[in-house]
């Protein structure tokens, strides 16, 4: 303990070090006593109980104030001020008060470290939802649109389904029978045909009793064969003669 290694204190900071005081600064202090940087209140807070054991140590008469909680603090103030004075010089720690007090402060420090990981990963991961919120949200509008699309789809399917039934039952109403068309067809051109012939014929009879050559105007009445129709004929087959 030596006397070129001491610093000088208001004697309230040094109690408010050994307290634990709200509302006033002690870091200084307490990185001073400890030999290393104190970051925050609560490190120092937790240098307090070393100090008070080092302190009293240093001042044995620092035993005789008793901190009692909801007490005055400036009347325990001026008690310590006419124990102790205004002022106190202090040492830094050293032995095993030194050595204790360090390893309370290390196994603050890595919790510290473990809460600011923890903290940072906890950030990012709010960036990120704060992120990805307007994505989702377009997922989800997506998703809603889907599902409207797959609805008019169904709608259209059922639709669909009953325009097939409503055309399978007019194919069937409308079936055609192709050989009896074309042979509806082919009785109908016999019959115009012979009715050209028959008009024919009667003209012929006219130049007759005017005294023209029957013979050569008046073909026979069944000129046309019964075998007319869309078969085949002529020389290339192409399936339409008469």
């Amino acid at each position: 303990m030596s006397d070129t290694s001491r610093k000088v204190f208001p004697v309230e900071t040094v109690l408010a070090l050994v307290t634990g005081k709200e509302g006033m600064d002690i870091k200084e202090i307490a990185g001073y006593v400890t030999g290393r940087s104190v970051p925050c209140d609560v490190f120092a807070k937790a240098v307090g109980p070393f100090a008070a054991a080092w302190l009293t140590r240093c001042y044995p008469k620092f035993a005789e104030l008793n901190w009692v909680e909801g007490q005055s603090w400036d009347a325990f103030v001026n008690t310590g001020r006419s124990i102790l004075g205004d002022n106190i010089s202090l040492p830094a720690m050293d032995g095993l008060t030194k050595e204790l007090c360090g390893k309370v402060l290390d196994a603050f420090a890595e919790t510290n470290d473990s809460l600011t990981a923890q903290t940072a990963a906890n950030t990012a991961l709010e960036e990120r939802v704060r992120t990805l919120e307007p994505a989702e949200a377009r997922a989800s509008a997506l998703d809603k649109k889907v599902g409207e699309l797959e609805d008019k789809i169904k709608a259209m399917n059922a639709e669909m389904g009953g325009l097939r039934r409503q055309i399978a039952e007019f194919q069937g109403k409308v079936a055609i029978n192709h050989d009896e068309l074309m042979e509806t067809i082919k009785d109908a051109i016999k019959d115009g045909l012979k009715g050209m012939v028959v008009g024919g014929a009667a003209a012929g009879a006219a130049a007759v009793a005017e005294g023209g050559d029957a013979g050569t105007v008046a073909p026979e009445e069944n000129s046309v064969p019964d075998d007319f129709g869309f078969g085949s004929s002529g020389a290339n087959s192409d399936g339409f003669g008469f």
